[in-house]
């Protein structure tokens, strides 16, 4: 079933994405307010449907990491062939790390194939207790993304799987600065957002602006506080409210330095990004 983009459409891909976080246990919704962000970028090659770059994702978001995603979807070849070439195949999630310089390969820093050996890495190297936490481990020898993982990506699939017109990415290829997007994993409306981002194999650093507390979740601008939200002091969010995003805490919230443009609602990012970039 093609699900059409409008209005209605949207509504109906918004609730898959809301299932799917319930699947998921609402992992991807909470972080620390005070990660450990590495002085050079993170490059994580994923694509938002599969269910081994979602468990990547979910401890981005719980470590409140930023990084530089690399969307490398089924057919794509902007950042494919990039991932074949560095990886030696087309298997994603794949990490490059370069703040370790001692790490396996040397001055090129760490770069890791296999999404339990890229959440080992970011537990032993950016959470304040240096180790995986078991609901966090692999699930048995031979698959390491669970079942409710795998059904969670199916309404994905049916979006952000594959290159929507490959030829017409490849011929467009890269913007020449990368579009900044703020939100957390488990959003409905930022994984739409990521879907779009991904079948366009447009490259973007993913801020995590995780929820760090409970008096955070909310939806519409609204929050469980009393008076006027405000966020934990001293930590990302009142940093980034403060800083770089001089206005409400809505997401996703995308800044295309391209374009000079700075703006809100999933909806109108898709079709900007439709208008834009396909």
């Amino acid at each position: 079933m093609i699900i059409p983009n409008n209005a209605i459409g949207h509504k109906i891909k918004s609730a898959q994405a809301f299932v799917s976080l319930i699947l998921r246990g609402g992992r991807g919704v909470m972080g620390t307010a005070n990660p450990m962000q590495p002085e050079k970028s993170l490059v994580l090659y994923e694509f938002e449907a599969c269910p081994y770059s979602r468990r990547v994702r979910e401890v981005m978001t719980l470590l409140n990491l930023d990084y530089e995603s690399r969307p490398s979807p089924h057919k794509g070849h902007v950042y494919r062939d990039e991932l074949k070439e560095l990886a030696g195949k087309a298997q994603v999630p794949f990490l490059i790390d370069e703040n370790n310089v001692d790490g396996a390969n040397g001055e090129e820093g760490d770069q890791i194939l296999d999404s339990q050996a890229i959440i080992d890495h970011l537990f032993a190297n950016y959470s304040k207790k240096g180790f995986t936490p078991d609901k966090y481990q692999r699930q048995n020898k031979k698959d390491n993304a669970s079942l409710a993982n795998k059904v969670a990506s199916v309404a994905s699939m049916m979006r952000g799987a594959k290159a929507v017109h490959p030829k017409k990415n490849l011929a467009r290829a890269k913007p020449k600065q990368p579009l900044h997007l703020y939100g957390f994993e488990a959003s409905p409306f930022c994984r739409l957002v990521r879907e779009k981002l991904s079948e366009l194999e447009v490259g973007y650093i993913n801020h995590n602006v995780a929820r760090e507390r409970i008096q955070d979740i909310g939806a519409f601008g609204f929050h469980l506080t009393k008076g006027e939200y405000q966020p934990i002091k001293g930590g990302k969010r009142d940093r980034l409210m403060h800083e770089e995003i001089k206005g409400e805490l809505l997401f996703p919230y995308l800044v295309d330095p391209n374009t000079d443009t700075q703006m809100y609602e999933s909806q109108d990012i898709i079709d900007y990004l439709e208008y834009n970039y396909g």
